[in-house]
C-alpha cells in the first residue's frame, strides 16, 4: 500500500502568499526557509511522510534562485511490503520566475529513477540527463553505487519561453491573486513536453487545523502533464485563507479510494533549513 507519487508535491503551490501588498513576506519566506510536515493516509491508515521546504537562496549558473525540495518516505509498516523514499529538488530564479534546473530520485519498490534537467532560457532547450539503470541490479539502490554500474543518457527538447518544471511552476501559482472561481495558467516543462498547468480557485471553507480553526480557499488543480502530473483522480487542496497561505490538507480521489496528505507541523526561518542542506546537484 502506498501512495501515487505524483500527487503530494503538487502541494508546494501553497506555500507563497499572493502578489500583492503581500509579496515582499513571501518573498522573505523563500529566502529565509520553510518546512512543512505531512502524515500521509489512505483509508484512515497511515501510509508515510512528506515534507515541502524553501531552503533559502542558492547560486546557481551564475544567477540567484530559490532553491525548493519535497521528500516523502513510507512509513515503517508500508516498507516491509512497498519502500517509498523519493526527492525532488527545484531552483526558480529570484529575479524572474523560471526554472534553472530540475532534479528527481525516486525509490518506490523495485522502480528507480534519478534525473536532471537543466532549463536553458536562452536558447530555449531543455537539457534533460538521467541514469539508465538496464544494466544495475535491482538491489542497488545508492545513486553513488548505481552510477557504478549504469549509464547516463542526454537529450535535448524544445523549451516553451519562461518554463516553469513541475514543481516551482506551483511556488508561481501562488504569487498571482487568486479569487473564488478563478482559473490560473502557467507553462510547464515536465516528462520531456511542454505543457499548460491550470489551477481553479473553487470556494472558501473552515477546517479544523494544527493551526487553530482556520478560513482555507478551495483550490484544484488541474493535472494535466504526464509523470508527477499524471491524472489519476481529482485532487483538492485547503488553504490557510490570510497571508500564510499554508496548505493544511489535500485530498486525491481515485479508484481505490481516498489519499490524505495532513499538515501536521510547520517550522520557519533557520530552523526550517538543514544545516547542511544540498547545493545544486550534477
Amino acid at each position: 500500500m502506498a501512495w501515487p507519487a505524483w500527487w503530494w508535491s503538487v502541494l508546494l503551490c501553497l506555500l507563497l502568499v499572493p502578489a500583492s501588498a503581500l509579496a515582499a513576506d513571501a518573498r522573505r519566506a523563500m529566502a529565509e526557509g520553510e518546512r512543512l510536515f505531512y502524515d500521509i493516509t489512505w483509508l484512515g491508515i497511515k501510509g508515510g511522510d512528506a515534507t515541502m521546504e524553501a531552503r533559502g537562496i542558492v547560486r546557481l549558473n551564475g544567477q540567484a534562485a530559490y532553491h525548493i525540495v519535497t521528500t516523502a518516505k513510507s512509513s515503517p509498516f508500508v516498507s516491509k511490503f512497498y519502500r517509498i523514499e523519493d526527492r525532488s529538488d527545484s531552483y526558480l530564479t529570484v529575479d524572474a520566475p523560471r526554472s534553472l534546473q530540475f532534479e528527481k530520485h525516486l525509490r518506490e519498490g523495485n522502480y528507480r529513477h534519478d534525473s536532471w534537467t537543466v532549463f536553458d532560457h536562452e536558447a530555449q532547450v531543455a537539457r534533460f540527463r538521467y541514469l539508465d539503470f538496464s544494466l544495475v541490479p535491482k538491489g542497488v539502490k545508492r545513486l553513488e553505487e548505481a552510477e557504478k554500474l549504469g549509464k547516463y543518457v542526454r537529450q535535448e527538447f524544445p523549451l516553451a519561453a519562461g518554463a516553469l518544471d513541475e514543481l516551482c511552476v506551483l511556488y508561481y501559482v501562488r504569487n498571482i491573486p487568486l479569487s473564488v472561481g478563478k482559473t490560473v495558467h502557467a507553462k510547464v516543462f515536465a516528462s520531456k513536453k511542454n505543457w499548460e498547468l491550470e489551477v481553479k480557485v473553487l470556494g472558501r471553507e473552515t477546517l479544523e487545523t494544527v493551526l487553530g480553526r482556520r478560513d482555507t480557499l478551495v483550490v484544484e488543480p488541474l493535472l494535466k502533464f504526464e509523470g508527477i502530473f499524471q491524472r489519476k483522480g481529482r485532487l483538492i487542496v485547503w488553504m490557510t485563507d490570510d497571508a500564510l497561505r499554508v496548505p493544511v490538507l489535500t485530498k486525491s480521489e481515485i479508484k481505490i479510494g481516498s489519499f490524505m496528505a495532513t499538515l501536521t507541523r510547520r517550522v520557519t526561518g533557520a530552523a526550517a533549513v538543514p544545516p547542511a542542506a544540498a547545493e545544486p546537484g550534477k
